[in-house]
């Protein structure tokens, strides 16, 4: 079968070229990953703490999750969260070894404060007001 050429230019012995069709799957490709990595992105603006410092998705997503369930009424003892000694109205849950969030608790409702990372956590209280 002899090669014909293709109106792009490309020559070949299909239908279509299929260059200029790998090609394009390949652009399509890389816009859709794109696309994905700017509503990733965006996720961050809505976040009530700031996870940007964070690089590893699934504690991202691990935090969001405690978050949406404590807004939602799940209680914070089934994250193995505490209240502190020093102010009952702030309560500690940890996310994993390495870090922590806080919430106040303002007129009977958790409200997210911070997420501190262990040695942060260690050195200062958590709910000590900044002056």
């Amino acid at each position: 079968m002899a090669k014909k050429r293709f109106p792009c230019g490309h020559q070949g012995q299909g239908q279509y070229c299929h260059r200029c069709a790998q090609e394009q799957r390949s652009l399509i490709k890389k816009e859709e990953a794109q696309q994905a990595h700017d509503a990733w992105i965006a996720l961050f603006d809505t976040d009530s703490v700031n996870l940007r410092k964070l690089d590893n998705k699934q504690l991202i997503d691990k935090i969001r999750n405690i978050i949406n369930a404590i807004h939602s009424g799940t209680s914070y003892t089934h994250y193995k969260g505490k209240r502190m000694r020093y102010d009952r109205n702030v309560i500690s849950i940890p996310v994993n070894r390495d870090y922590r969030l806080v919430f106040h608790v303002i007129d009977g409702k958790l409200h997210v404060h911070k997420l501190m990372s262990h040695e942060e956590y260690n050195v200062k209280k958590p709910g000590e007001k900044t002056q």
